[in-house]
């Protein structure tokens, strides 16, 4: 058996991806990654183990997954079978350019179908078919030639990807990896082992530009970057294969490859970068956070610190001839302020305000994406706020006080600033305002409550400390209540004014605006 630990980015994603093309060798159960056949594939801590037998067939699986990854070949024999259907005299000019327009760029079926001139919709109805029939019967030739232009951009020139190899190329893909890989004789290096696992003999003659990716930087017209002018690593042949696979652990999205690494263990790896993939294919305009909150919804709260402090975001370009290579990742502080409040942050999964242009927007999910993006304001309190007076917000005022709290933990933790507060301040602040609700009650001037949380807001909204503290004066002597003595602080500090606003403003709502209890 051969092991195969967690490495760099690149490897890992070499990792998920040569998992995902052996897909028929595992499943996922209750969250955990399942060997079917140990004797084959062992799924361990920080490593997978493998027996050479696993490279039977190990060819079609590989090159099926890139051309289902590729799609041009399906894309384009239902677009001709669209154009087909849609194709009548009238419409002969539009679909014909349409025609040409699919054609061009595809080489080798513009080579099988040779003139495509049309003089009328009779003609090009026999071209179009022409070119469905040629799709259908040659689709392995097309496989290969698809696999070969997708997997270029990828990996360079290794194999049956070099421009010289026109034809065979899974013959050639098998003749170098799956057969030699299987037997185990792929030439030995006698004098080095693998750099990148540091167990097995390197294979002889393996270098950067033909055995990886040019993600590395390191190709043979970079060879001053090498010691000796030497591109040649001394490397493997299982770890060259992994790295070879990297693509398919890779998720595309508007023309950008994106990779989640984790180095705490294989399956929370390849569980992550499924999870993000589902999250990518339900909501593709902004699959960042969502992914976050789902993964956060996942993952148990103490593992939650150490997770989230080492995961990282890779989004790799293949345009040009180096890749660029960004990555994003989660602060400690950030982790850690998430791993304490990972019970509050659960509380919030399922509440949720509505814009005036109807739009559903989770308070988690944005809360997550402020925090994130470490802009933690108070514009989405203000939006919540403003949903409930109009009756929709549907998050309870429990919960609620819990997001105003975690403002305050966040602005202290995270954000280091001293403000003089506890989370009983702003408790008190919310008793306050429930007082203030009782008292209008008492007195039969419930119809008041609005008018007076519309002033209260407004304040917020613009930040006018004197107006807030203006229309408290004039309410609460007006009912007979004493002004809470919390104001000063307040006056003192800005977040104090809206953490202390806000939660006051909470307990007055109440139930009276019918803020509904969350689904929990």
């Amino acid at each position: 058996m051969e092991k195969i630990y967690l490495g760099d980015w690149l490897y890992n994603a070499g990792i998920v991806g040569f998992l995902r093309i052996n897909n028929h060798l595992w499943d996922v159960k209750d969250t955990k990654l399942i060997s079917k056949d140990e004797n084959l594939l062992k799924i361990e801590d920080n490593y997978i183990e493998i027996d050479r037998k696993i490279f039977d067939g190990f060819t079609d699986r590989f090159f099926d997954y890139a051309f289902n990854l590729y799609g041009r070949y399906d894309r384009k024999l239902n677009r001709f079978k669209e154009l087909l259907e849609n194709l009548n005299d009238g419409t002969f000019k539009d679909v014909y350019k349409d025609f040409k327009e699919e054609v061009n760029g595809f080489t080798l079926l513009k080579n099988k179908l040779g003139d495509i001139k049309a003089e009328n919709s009779q003609e090009l109805k026999d071209l179009i078919e022409k070119a469905i029939r040629i799709l259908e019967q040659d689709k392995e030739e097309f496989l290969e030639s698809d696999v070969q232009i997708f997997l270029r951009s990828f990996n360079g020139q290794k194999s049956f990807l070099n421009k010289t190899i026109t034809k065979d190329r899974k013959k050639k893909f098998y003749e170098d990896f799956e057969e030699p890989l299987k037997t185990d004789s792929n030439q030995k290096d006698k004098k080095f082992t693998c750099v990148i696992c540091g167990e097995r003999p390197a294979k002889k003659d393996t270098n950067y530009d033909t055995g990886f990716s040019p993600v590395f930087g390191l190709n043979k017209d970079a060879v001053n970057f090498a010691w000796n002018f030497n591109t040649k690593l001394p490397s493997c042949d299982i770890c060259e294969i992994v790295y070879f696979c990297y693509f398919a652990g890779l998720t595309e999205l508007n023309g950008k490859y994106y990779f989640v690494n984790l180095d705490d263990s294989v399956e929370s790896l390849m569980l992550a970068n499924n999870l993000f993939k589902e999250e990518l294919e339900k909501s593709p305009e902004n699959p960042f956070i969502d992914f976050f909150t789902e993964y956060l919804l996942r993952i148990k709260k103490s593992q939650a610190k150490y997770t989230l402090s080492n995961i990282n975001f890779l989004e790799t370009e293949f345009k040009e001839t180096l890749p660029k290579v960004f990555s994003f990742n989660i602060d400690y502080k950030t982790a850690e302020f998430i791993e304490e409040n990972h019970e509050n942050l659960k509380s919030l999964s399922k509440s949720f305000f509505i814009l005036p242009d109807k739009t559903r927007v989770y308070i988690l999910t944005e809360f997550l994406n402020l925090i994130l993006k470490k802009d933690l304001n108070y514009g989405l309190l203000y939006k919540i706020f403003k949903s409930a007076t109009q009756d929709k917000a549907y998050v309870s005022n429990y919960n609620l006080q819990r997001l105003i709290i975690m403002y305050l933990l966040y602005k202290q933790k995270v954000g280091g600033k001293e403000m003089g507060l506890e989370e009983k301040s702003l408790w008190a602040m919310y008793m306050q305002g429930k007082n203030l609700l009782e008292r209008l009650k008492e007195r039969d001037a419930e119809n008041k409550i609005q008018s007076i949380a519309y002033k209260l807001l407004n304040a917020l909204k613009i930040g006018d400390v004197n107006q807030f503290m203006d229309v408290m004066m004039r309410v609460h002597m007006a009912y007979d209540l004493e002004v809470p003595g919390l104001l000063i602080k307040a006056l003192q500090d800005k977040d104090n004014f809206y953490l202390l606003g806000y939660s006051f403003l909470n307990g007055l709502l109440g139930k009276e605006n019918k803020l509904q209890e969350d689904n929990q």
